[in-house]
């Protein structure tokens, strides 16, 4: 008698971007190693280190637990992800997790991820993510971050809830972003975000599956105290030269002008049209069609409409 044959778990490709990561690499990459799901290739790129995280990458590639893809030439994370996600779409993977350098993965992270997905309609493009548990440099817990009350394309026309190392992209995704990877964006994270939001579904998980790490050498943090958040706000907006929001609303105008849904694209062409129209500045302010997901965080995103420094 024959034995029906199993199927076997879709792949999951991780995909990890490193920078002089040496400190806390082995302990992030033992926790993908230490992974439920059982089928996961990690894909590795390094983006310019010069302390030792390339030889930890060789000796761990020599033993067949990673891939490395090939050149480090310093891109920034944004694109140094970009390039990742553009190898494993020329694989079979099924699906596309961001892996940062310095966390540590509880065991269950991508088999929730992949639960999630696998209830989204067949040819959708859909995008999990989830809260973190923020801890310290010895992994003592901090605090939580905060759940999102409302997500949506207004939402990630100006801020990002999709917290780049808790996104895992299904197939769908991974082809519709990069058929026109973008050259400028605010970081890969957001864009992901953006484009899912607008084309797809963001499934976003209450629980916190990563610890991730807060320390001096972050490429990219959160904060948890409101006054220092607040303060680096504020700094943001006073001192940055403003515009960015608006440019990566730009750059995704011009790669899915086709393509937009007829109520985003409203939304869209008054955002852009807002630097250089008062009026369409006062929409914007009045508007409920963009929000952030804090009460204090839609005042200063209105007080930066009102200057023009979106």
């Amino acid at each position: 008698m024959m034995t029906p044959e199993v199927s076997k778990p879709s792949r999951v490709t991780v995909l990890l971007s490193t920078y002089n990561g040496s400190k806390f690499l082995q302990q992030q990459l033992n926790s993908l190693y230490e992974q439920t799901y059982p089928n996961i290739r990690i894909l590795v790129r390094d983006d310019g280190s010069s302390d030792s995280t390339r030889n930890i990458l060789e000796n761990e590639q020599s033993s067949g637990r990673i891939d490395i893809l090939m050149g480090h030439k310093n891109l920034g994370p944004a694109m140094s992800f970009f390039e990742l996600l553009h190898n494993a779409a020329l694989t079979e993977t099924e699906y596309v997790a961001f892996c940062d350098q310095d966390d540590v993965w509880l065991p269950h992270k991508i088999e929730r991820a992949v639960s999630a997905l696998l209830v989204v309609a067949d040819n959708r493009p859909a995008l999990f993510c989830s809260r973190l548990e923020v801890v310290d440099k010895q992994l003592n817990h901090i605090g939580f971050t905060n759940t999102p009350r409302k997500i949506g394309f207004g939402n990630a026309l100006v801020e990002n809830v999709a917290t780049g190392c808790t996104i895992v992209l299904n197939r769908e995704a991974v082809e519709l972003i990069c058929k026109h990877l973008p050259s400028k964006v605010l970081m890969h994270d957001w864009w992901c975000y953006l484009v899912l939001s607008c084309f797809g579904e963001v499934i976003f998980d209450n629980n916190a599956h990563i610890k991730y790490r807060q320390h001096g050498n972050n490429t990219i943090g959160v904060t948890v105290n409101m006054f220092d958040e607040l303060k680096g706000k504020l700094h943001r907006v006073i001192y940055s030269g403003g515009g960015l929001l608006l440019l990566q609303a730009s750059v995704f105008f011009n790669i899915f002008e086709n393509f937009i849904p007829s109520s985003q694209r409203i939304i869209l062409n008054k955002f852009i049209e807002a630097k250089s129209s008062s009026w369409c500045r006062v929409q914007l302010i009045l508007s409920k069609e963009i929000w952030r997901q804090k009460w204090l965080d839609n005042l200063i995103l209105r007080f930066i409409i009102l200057i023009n420094r979106i």
